[in-house]
């Protein structure tokens, strides 16, 4: 078997069925096909996010980045002549299923156009079929399951994050750049961490590398007694751990049992690339992670989310993409003249590959305004293929220093094809 190339500061081609760019077809009138009459009405967003879990303090941030986006849009004047309505209804942890299933029900009732969310593949994954049959517009700022892509009920989901086909297969190659023989991995059972573990997996063996380890925890539990010991009897040269939260209590349960970053490589990926400034100084240090990271400069966007937010984020990781679900939805709408979700379903990737390359919403307004079709770049960057997937992302690699903090030493670009 080749071994999928994935260049450090290039772009890399993976080992995915090539997917076509484009727009998935014209759909009737509207304002890129240079119709003059204005559709009225309010365009309403929910947002599924969570308050709760083991993604909260993820959800901080993005809730403000929805919120910063639909100011900006309300302040150029709104969608369809009105200002834009935002909803918002808690995701709810992972491991209860009832409460993101509870909160798609609400979108529904509230008759929403379109929903930002849920942050957890598998809560996106428990409410894909609902929003789907009701033909609600589906973004999610953080589902990196590859399980989207050719999902049965994908047809009005988006997502502005990037599949873990790209990022398990960046930080598989930087295990095996790092000369790691073989590899243990622990994981959530979950579409997260088993989709992410197993590109992982596929990538670094692939590679030459040995998993002498892999297993999985249900998200519920609370003890690792036994997946730990498992781990420990393997002896990996290197240790991958996708999780979200729950780290801060696996890390010190895997010193515990004489397992410790120190004396091991740990890596990690952007679920639980966290600030570990609590633990004991340096316990941390050289351990690596990745993380999905925009294209271009954020520093601007995410000072302006704080400013709406009142104090600094706990987590500023996808802020970028939730601030560009919000705008996306908001241009499809004006480039789709219509509520029709069949033809706001259209719009929504042809709004990032017109001719008209655009970074802001007033902008990018003024351009379909004009009969213009546009590009929006935003904040990520992204460019959508036929199947709402980003077409190309950037991963960063961050390693730890002795203050338990992260920095970022470097990224690469891959892209699906």
């Amino acid at each position: 078997m080749t071994r999928p190339r994935f260049a450090w500061r290039s772009v890399a081609v993976l080992g995915v069925a090539a997917l076509a760019l484009g727009a998935c077809g014209d759909g009737g009138k509207d304002s890129q096909d240079g119709t003059d009459e204005q559709f009225e009405g309010t365009l309403t967003v929910g947002m599924i996010l969570p308050t709760t879990g083991g993604l909260a303090t993820y959800g901080v941030g993005m809730m403000a980045a929805v919120h910063t986006a639909a100011e900006e849009i309300n302040a150029a004047g709104g969608v369809w002549g009105n200002d834009v309505k935002v909803l918002h209804e808690n995701e709810g942890p992972a491991e209860e299923p009832d409460v993101v299933a509870a909160a798609a029900d609400s979108m529904i009732r509230q008759e929403v156009n379109a929903v930002i969310g849920a942050a957890s593949s598998t809560a996106s994954l428990n409410i894909i079929e609902a929003l789907y049959n009701q033909k609600i517009i589906q973004v999610s700022p953080s589902n990196t399951g590859p399980d989207f892509t050719d999902h049965q009920f994908g047809d009005y989901y988006f997502r502005t994050a990037p599949s873990d086909i790209i990022q398990g297969s960046a930080l598989a190659e930087v295990i095996i750049a790092d000369g790691h023989a073989t590899l243990g991995i622990l994981g959530q059972q979950t579409a997260y961490g088993q989709g992410l573990a197993n590109q992982i997996e596929s990538v670094y063996t692939a590679g030459g590398g040995e998993v002498v380890y892999k297993e999985f925890y249900d998200l519920s539990q609370t003890e690792y007694s036994a997946e730990i010991a498992a781990l420990v009897q393997a002896d990996p040269d290197a240790f991958v751990l996708v999780s979200y939260d729950e780290a801060r209590s696996i890390i010190p349960a895997l010193v515990n049992a004489g397992f410790s970053p120190q004396d091991k490589q740990f890596y990690f990926v952007d679920g639980n690339r966290l600030d570990y400034s609590e633990f004991d100084e340096g316990l941390m240090e050289g351990t690596k992670a990745t993380q999905p990271i925009g294209s271009t400069d954020q520093s601007a966007l995410i000072a302006r989310v704080e400013e709406y937010h009142g104090d600094k984020l706990p987590e500023i990781a996808y802020v970028p993409e939730s601030y560009d679900a919000m705008i996306l939805i908001a241009l499809a709408a004006i480039s789709a003249n219509t509520d029709d979700p069949d033809v706001l379903r259209e719009h929504m990737i042809k709004v990032t590959n017109g001719d008209n390359e655009c970074n802001t919403f007033a902008d990018c307004k003024g351009l379909l305004e004009d009969g213009e079709t546009i590009a929006y770049r935003g904040a990520t960057g992204i460019i959508w293929n036929d199947k709402g997937d980003p077409a190309e992302a950037t991963i960063g690699i961050f390693e730890y220093g002795a203050d338990n903090t992260y920095t970022q030493i470097d990224q690469v670009i891959g892209r699906m094809e």
